[in-house]
């Protein structure tokens, strides 16, 4: 079955029992896909065509060619129809613009979950719309429970993708279906062996989409340049120098090029002043950290509040002081403003935002980020 690119806005009414799926050309989508036919829904594939980086000489990612023919592949061996949408330029404006805006602040974004947030989910409800079909899906390992539906982890704790998912707006994500939230990944490939979908997708990767080769660094130095700048201790006494605040996060402790009494980490990246600090371990440490544009699913009712800033990341026991303020019951080592944080009620998301400044923990102070 050949793929076709959307073209016409549809006017048919929604049909409750379709759904728009997102095939990626990787094995869990494929497998989502599956397992929705099989219980009787009438499943569209969609694939996105994407901006990638063209200097990556890499192409084994979701954003590649080769992905896109195994997306096709996978849509014929399951007979359905299949759409391919051209949605670089409004990738590259939304998602990768965002990347290196942020870097170039001297802030770690999350693309992955700016793309969901900002990009996708809202695309393929709009494609969903204009087909005519009720739902959407993806071989994200997440669920939506509860009466109304709301955001919880998959019962994978190693594949759990909510963190990914938490900025997307919750009306949206009550039209999903997350057919593989209740699956462990050993069974989703088993699935798609028996299936004869395993040799039929892209292998996976963790690394970001749109930079193939996974040298961030490289990418950010061809589209920002040189950016010298200073490196500075807690006290603001110059240590060395820098070429660009984007090379650097907070608690990295390689590629510093100086040396101290004891080991050194980046502490604080200025952006508006081109300044890196560092210092010892101790100043990593963080008590409170503050979002921006939160993301509200649910209230925060029980006892078992977590907070976690990072995609595959620890989750600490937290509280919320306020709409923007998340206090921490034990210390973060390594928090950068940029980054997404996640505060869970057990298994369930019930806010998400992105981290504008941190506050150190009692006793390790730093200068405010």
């Amino acid at each position: 079955m050949k793929g076709r690119t959307l073209a016409v806005d549809k006017q048919a009414g929604v049909e409750e029992r379709g759904v728009l799926v997102g095939i990626s050309g990787g094995v869990d989508s494929a497998v989502a896909a599956l397992l929705l036919k099989e219980e009787g829904y009438r499943v569209t594939g969609v694939t996105l065509r994407l901006w990638s980086d063209p200097a990556s000489v890499d192409r084994r990612t979701a954003c590649s060619v080769e992905a896109l023919e195994h997306a096709k592949s996978v849509a014929a061996t399951l007979g359905i129809p299949h759409l391919i949408v051209d949605a670089s330029e409004a990738f590259q404006a939304a998602v990768v613009r965002y990347f290196i805006q942020e870097h170039e602040g001297g802030r770690t974004p999350n693309p992955c979950v700016k793309c969901n947030s900002r990009f996708r989910f809202g695309l393929f409800s709009d494609i969903a719309r204009r087909e005519g079909l009720a739902h959407i899906a993806t071989g994200h390992y997440a669920r939506m429970i509860g009466d109304p539906p709301g955001l919880a982890r998959g019962v994978d704790p190693g594949k759990d993708q909510s963190y990914v998912l938490a900025e997307v707006a919750p009306e949206l994500l009550r039209q999903c279906i997350f057919p593989l939230g209740g699956m462990r990944k050993a069974a989703v490939k088993a699935r798609a062996e028996k299936a004869g979908l395993a040799g039929r997708v892209v292998p996976e990767s963790q690394e970001i989409c749109f930079i193939p080769d996974h040298d961030h660094r490289r990418f950010l130095k061809e589209r920002l340049g040189e950016r010298p700048g200073a490196l500075v201790d807690g006290a603001g006494r110059r240590l060395g120098k820098h070429s660009g605040v984007y090379n650097f996060t907070i608690g990295q402790r390689k590629r510093l090029g100086i040396a101290g009494a004891g080991p050194l980490y980046v502490t604080e990246v200025i952006g508006e002043r081109g300044e890196v600090v560092v210092g010892p371990a101790a100043k990593l440490a963080v008590g409170s950290l503050e979002i921006g544009d939160a993301v509200h699913h649910r209230a925060a009712a029980g006892e078992n509040l977590t907070v976690q800033w990072r995609s595959s990341g620890d989750a600490l026991p937290a509280r919320l002081a306020g709409p923007r303020t998340i206090l921490l019951d034990r210390p973060a080592m390594a928090v950068s403003p940029g980054q997404t944080a996640v505060l869970y009620d057990g298994d369930m998301v019930v806010l998400a935002g992105t981290i504008l400044s941190t506050r150190p923990w009692p006793g390790s102070a730093h200068r405010s980020t």
